[in-house]
């Protein structure tokens, strides 16, 4: 999912697409241009209402399947697709979950994977980003939104937002 200008001239035209690609392929082949399928534009639809077409298109053929051919093996197949994960790294997406995204210590929108910059450089701490952190709960965002809120009131709030912004996510 990104934005993106439909305009070759400087004005522009904003528009949200989305791509997607078979994560079952090698890594050397997903990154590929020519292995990565465009699903979907829309200049009117919010990116969550193109996403809640998408994942609904996804849900129907897990349940029922798609019929084509394998050239391979000359004979007919039946392909399930399913949402290996939805890869956010852009601005615009944090930008959709409330997220401050890669800016942050704590990057990740479903677990408390990350730290300091310093914590991340380290080995340990590098070989830590590729593990599930701790799962954010509705409670422990609610608390982090009510400090931050709070934060928001206070005299000089806007520096101290941000700061508790990019410390938590």
């Amino acid at each position: 999912m990104d934005d993106v200008s439909g305009n070759i001239s400087k004005q522009w035209n904003k528009h949200h697409v989305v791509y997607m690609s078979n994560a079952s392929m090698p890594r050397e082949m997903v990154e590929k241009e020519f292995c990565i399928c465009f699903v979907t534009s829309s200049p009117h639809d919010t990116p969550l209402e193109l996403m809640n077409g998408v994942s609904k298109s996804v849900w129907k053929t897990m349940e029922e399947g798609v019929i084509t051919w394998d050239c391979k093996y000359k004979t007919e197949v039946m392909l399930i697709a399913y949402n290996v994960f939805i890869a956010g790294d852009n601005p615009m997406q944090a930008e959709e979950c409330s997220h401050a995204g890669l800016h942050c210590n704590y990057f990740c929108r479903t677990c408390n994977v990350g730290g300091t910059n310093q914590e991340k450089m380290s080995d340990s701490g590098y070989m830590n980003l590729f593990q599930c952190g701790e799962l954010c709960t509705p409670e422990r965002t609610l608390a982090e939104i009510k400090k931050q809120v709070e934060l928001a009131k206070l005299p000089g709030g806007t520096e101290k937002l941000k700061g508790a912004v990019a410390s938590s996510g």
